[in-house]
């Protein structure tokens, strides 16, 4: 297979923002938060949640947040190539950190529907998910070396 970190990274960052999907929902469905990672990427898309509008709301919010993570993980996969493979599965983590670090930031800065006085249950569960993400999108590229040989 040859080499293509625009797509690797893509296919990444697509297979993290599912896996993110259905923690979000486990998380939700569980009454551990009111919001997902889907809500964040329409507000910061289009300034509203459409997942509370039924199923068309909540596909539009799943292909905002896959848009989101696929631009997240072709970056990752370009950062990688410029530092190295060492501690790949530490250096996502720290990735999805600062990611979620930047997007609250700015969230609050832009005083964003839902970033405003965010429960502190809310705030974990959108760290723990972020750091999901982080882990997925290693996992994944790690997966896809093994055939590309991209790292």
């Amino acid at each position: 297979m040859k080499k293509d970190r625009l797509i690797a990274g893509g296919i990444a960052g697509s297979i993290a923002s599912i896996t993110c999907d259905i923690v979000g929902i486990i998380y939700k469905s569980l009454g551990w938060t009111d919001r997902t990672f889907n809500d964040y990427a329409t507000i910061i898309l289009t300034y509203q949640v459409y997942s509370k509008e039924g199923i068309f709301g909540i596909i539009l919010s799943m292909i905002s947040h896959a848009a989101v993570c696929i631009i997240f993980g072709v970056i990752f996969a370009y950062m990688i190539m410029f530092t190295s493979s060492n501690y790949l599965y530490l250096k996502g983590l720290g990735y999805s950190l600062v990611i979620w670090l930047l997007l609250n930031t700015f969230g609050t800065i832009l005083n964003l529907p839902l970033f405003r006085k965010m429960p502190l249950n809310v705030a974990y569960s959108t760290l723990s998910t972020a750091l999901i993400y982080g882990f997925m999108v290693s996992l994944t590229l790690r997966i896809i070396d093994k055939k590309m040989h991209l790292l």
